[in-house]
């Protein structure tokens, strides 16, 4: 796991410093800003907003709502990885990018479960990162 100090500008987008990986990010930039200054490189970007999530089936809800995971997601660990993992549910082309926000609450109510999210992404990110999409999660601190 890499730790960046600072995202705040399209430097990271543009200079290759975004590996496919899971990177936590200690007083990034607000998600918006983050996504905006991404697709302006060429990424896709979806936030990943976890402020309702307080257990298993509102991450899983959350995760539905805003990845847009198709209607037969199983909203468990073994269907979400499916989907992330599946070449037809992402982009199939170009840099993607997740930025989770707001997760305390679900990380503290249920920290078991937001560990297994945790490597449930990094996962899914060591899977697209010799490809030419990868995948980048970024988890806002």
């Amino acid at each position: 796991m890499r730790t960046w100090h600072e995202v705040r500008n399209a430097t990271p987008w543009t200079s290759g410093l975004l590996p496919g990986d899971l990177v936590d990010v200690p007083h990034a930039a607000a998600a918006p800003r983050l996504l905006e200054s991404a697709r302006a490189h060429g990424w896709w970007g979806v936030r990943l907003d976890l402020g309702e999530a307080a257990d298993k089936p509102s991450f899983f809800a959350a995760c539905a709502r805003d990845l847009r995971l198709p209607p037969y997601f199983g909203r468990n660990w073994d269907a979400l990885w499916d989907c992330l993992s599946d070449d037809t549910l992402l982009p199939a082309e170009g840099r993607r990018l997740v930025v989770v926000d707001r997760w305390r609450l679900f990380a503290e109510r249920a920290p078991g479960d937001w560990t297994t999210a945790r490597k449930l992404l990094r996962d899914a990110a060591d899977r697209w990162r010799d490809t030419g999409s990868p995948l980048v999660v970024l988890i806002r601190i």
